[in-house]
């Protein structure tokens, strides 16, 4: 992905937390807290895939230990949420995480057309 995808993806997410502010805050907190981690998540999977592509002697292992990291940080971001409910909303979580994953999609559709 490129840095325009992150960009406009990171400012999406600011302005859906922004209107979710109106509706309850803690659904905002959520969208932050899980677009945050998106963030990393595909920076850290498009290293991780760069590396591989590039040094194809590496071998797979590089993405087996990538693809550990980023669930066990999923895993922390649900547990964030879950055991801190005043201040995350869950809806707001799930919101956030499908954002990035919408980004890669369009981005992957208009590449194939364009």
């Amino acid at each position: 992905m490129s840095l325009k995808i992150y960009l406009v993806t990171a400012f999406i997410s600011l302005l859906f937390a922004g209107i979710a502010w109106f509706v309850d805050a803690k659904i905002s907190f959520g969208i932050l807290l899980s677009s945050l981690f998106s963030l990393v998540n595909m920076l850290m999977l498009s290293a991780s895939m760069k590396m591989v592509i590039k040094n194809k002697d590496t071998g797979y292992g590089a993405l087996i230990i990538g693809n550990i990291i980023r669930l066990t940080l999923l895993m922390i971001v649900i547990y964030i949420a879950i055991k801190n409910p005043q201040i995350f909303n869950i809806i707001g979580v799930a919101i956030g995480f499908t954002l990035f994953l919408i980004a890669l999609v369009a981005d992957a559709i208009s590449k194939r057309k364009g």
